[in-house]
């Protein structure tokens, strides 16, 4: 287990329940709303991390670019605002979530690509139940993974 400071543990926990709300609802809005340049976007940036996946690298800033990318395709600035003020607190998390999971680094980036892909499937179908669904159950599995973490 990895010892953190309260502050720390409650805060990533609590960030991480907060975005289920969030981007599973800026999810929906961008299966309705992208547009074929979201679409273009979003695949790259999935290619990227498949890139990375292969190398080892955890893929912070490709991780958050996804996410940020979906935001922006919901055509919400609000979406997009919360994000951007949560950046630092969300690399925290994702920092800790990939390098104490117990999962070497590549089996992590390869289960959220595929989560992430999961996400964009239903952005590309315009399902926004789906889209919705893909990005709670992702960003719960992201919780789930902070179990381990306890207080110091």
């Amino acid at each position: 287990m990895i010892a953190i400071s309260s502050f720390d543990v409650q805060s990533g926990k609590s960030c991480f329940e907060f975005r289920m709300g969030i981007e599973g609802e800026a999810a929906a809005a961008a299966a309705r709303k992208r547009s074929t340049a979201d679409l273009i976007i979003l695949r790259d940036i999935i290619r990227q991390m498949e890139g990375l996946q292969h190398n080892g690298q955890p893929g912070l800033n490709e991780d958050f670019a996804f996410h940020l990318g979906v935001a922006r395709a919901s055509h919400n600035d609000y979406y997009v605002s919360v994000l951007q003020s949560l950046k630092a607190t969300i690399f925290e998390g994702m920092l800790y979530a990939r390098t104490t999971s117990g999962l070497k680094t590549v089996e992590k980036v390869a289960a959220i690509n595929e989560q992430h892909r999961l996400v964009l499937d239903a952005i590309v179908e315009q399902d926004a139940d789906a889209a919705r669904a893909a990005m709670r159950g992702h960003l719960l599995r992201c919780r789930i993974s902070t179990n381990h973490w306890h207080l110091a």
